[in-house]
């Protein structure tokens, strides 16, 4: 069963064509990802996911391929195959000396075989953690952070990123959403 539409630029309301425009735009990508067109038959929706995307993901001092791998390790954390596929993508983009191979060693708390900076490990860790349970987020998990020199206004972006991927791994993994065609699976389908 379909569960979602892909709306095409060409086919695409006035008003979504403005979101896509503004997130081609804003991303520097070439072409519309399903996630977009998935939204696109709802201008009002797709709006409101693509402004929390741009003032989590898009805005504010962490590094890109940080906050890249952030997303990347919660969307494996939550088996969400779309989420992980497109910001392993991502990844790959920014760094290009980290190999696909690797990739899963970000998700495991306290691996460092990708050669990370010890800050961004910390970051991946506590990201894990905070999507595993949230409830559960102990003060010596923000301290490790701080002490790494994290700021409060990184640490709060941190936590919004995980919300970002939590919202998107639910939405892509419910919606069964297919893989862009530049996109390489990490996961194997559901």
């Amino acid at each position: 069963m379909n569960r979602y539409q892909l709306v095409a630029y060409e086919e695409a309301s006035p008003e979504t064509r403005a979101i896509y425009d503004d997130f081609l735009r804003c991303t520097g990508s070439s072409a519309v990802p399903h996630w977009l067109k998935s939204l696109g038959a709802s201008p009002d929706l797709l709006s409101a996911y693509w402004q929390r995307t741009k003032g989590s993901l898009l805005s504010g001092s962490l590094p890109m391929i940080l906050k890249e791998m952030v997303i990347f390790v919660v969307s494996v954390e939550n088996g969400s195959r779309y989420c992980s596929a497109c910001h392993a993508h991502a990844v790959l983009s920014l760094d290009p000396t980290l190999q696909f191979e690797h990739l899963m060693s970000l998700t495991v708390p306290g691996d460092n075989t990708a050669g990370l900076p010890a800050t961004y490990r910390h970051a991946l860790d506590f990201a894990i953690e905070v999507a595993r349970s949230p409830n559960d987020v102990s003060d010596e998990s923000f301290a490790r952070l701080y002490d790494a020199d994290f700021t409060e206004q990184e640490v709060r972006e941190l936590v919004s990123l995980v919300n970002l991927a939590v919202m998107f791994n639910s939405y892509t993994a419910t919606s069964r959403l297919p893989l862009d065609p530049e996109y390489r699976p990490v996961l194997e389908p559901a």
